[in-house]
């Protein structure tokens, strides 16, 4: 692409991209990171702030054309709990967990619908979530686009530092990526796990991500303190992803609902199988069978793993067929490129 995004008055002009989190490690901090990497790799001149993490004045927003935001409900909430105003065009993107369940619950839904009518643009990650959206807020159809998730890993230097996660180097390592939060249900699938350690007694469950809810922390380490089979890792570096797939033997979902999962589409991306509980936005990346292993229940669930252990051909098929997918439908220049055209149509509007 490398061009510059011009204003309506041919000029170049400035994004300040917002999102809820950028240090710390969560999904959101993620896809900030990975789009305005993206952004500012293609000389489109793009600022952040992290608006629940630090303070923002209205200057800062009225400081450049235009606004991308991401997550629908955070930015309602720090809207309503600040006295900020700006008149600057914004685009905003869903953050997963908004559109899957913000949108339904009273006291989310008014004003999260007053943001959404107040937006130039409003990008999802699949059809399934577009759809879920225009059933809530009639009459937004024509300004909600669909831009896939692309993978995007950070430069890392080899030479500096070792990986904070320990994976055995024999064994079944399964590894679940997501923040302790009752939505991501990470102890779901634990009864097969418990069954499947019986026939592999070097399996080993890792969890990884930020200590979100504290009954969901203490639930994990009562588990741990059970089964010392299970470890933990908080708030993992992206840097280190990539090491950490590659060093795993499946990646796992259990999420009661999903936007679109980074962690799935980065271990696909590297050529490793996922089993994903089925739901909207795991179904948008997974094709069961084929690129993956989607489960309704624990008993599928055990079924999925125990297909792929068995059944060596099937495995290299999938890991392949998910890679290849991964590439050809998520790249991050397409990923950039989509949102380029989307800005340059709202300032030219």
């Amino acid at each position: 692409m490398d061009k510059q995004l011009r204003g309506t008055n041919g000029t170049e002009a400035s994004l300040l991209f917002l999102t809820p989190y950028f240090h710390q490690g969560r999904g959101n901090a993620t896809t900030a990171k990975r789009i305005v990497s993206g952004l500012q790799s293609n000389d489109v001149k793009t600022n952040v702030v992290a608006y629940d993490e630090e303070i923002v004045s209205s200057e800062v927003l009225s400081s450049s054309e235009l606004l991308h935001v991401l997550h629908f409900r955070r930015f309602a909430d720090w809207l309503e709990q600040n006295s900020v105003t700006f008149e600057r065009p914004f685009v905003i993107t869903s953050g997963g967990t908004d559109v899957n369940i913000d949108i339904f619950k009273e006291e989310h839904a008014k004003k999260i619908g007053t943001v959404l009518k107040r937006a130039a643009a409003i990008t999802v990650f699949s059809e399934d979530a577009k759809l879920k959206l225009c059933s809530v807020y009639r009459g937004l159809e024509e300004k909600v686009y669909i831009i896939k998730q692309s993978v995007w890993f950070p430069e890392t230097d080899d030479e500096v530092g070792g990986n904070s996660v320990e994976l055995p180097q024999e064994g079944l390592n399964i590894v679940l990526p997501a923040g302790l939060r009752a939505v991501k249900d990470v102890l779901f699938v634990l009864p097969a796990l418990v069954k499947l350690k019986d026939n592999f007694p070097n399996l080993t469950f890792t969890i990884i991500g930020a200590p979100l809810e504290d009954e969901v922390l203490r639930e994990v380490r009562e588990a741990m303190k059970k089964y010392p089979w299970i470890q933990y890792y908080e708030e993992v570096a992206l840097e280190e992803m990539a090491s950490i797939y590659n060093n795993s033997d499946m990646i796992i979902n259990t999420s009661l609902s999903e936007g679109q999962s980074s962690a799935l589409l980065e271990a696909m991306y590297v050529g490793k199988p996922v089993i994903a509980r089925n739901n909207g936005g795991n179904r948008s990346i997974i094709q069961h069978g084929e690129t993956g292993f989607l489960f309704d229940d624990v008993h599928e669930f055990y079924q999925c793993v125990e297909q792929l252990l068995t059944d060596e051909s099937l495995r290299v098929a999938i890991c392949k067929n998910a890679s290849k997918y991964v590439k050809e439908s998520h790249s991050l220049q397409h990923e950039i490129e989509s949102y380029v055209s989307l800005y340059e149509k709202v300032l030219g509007d």
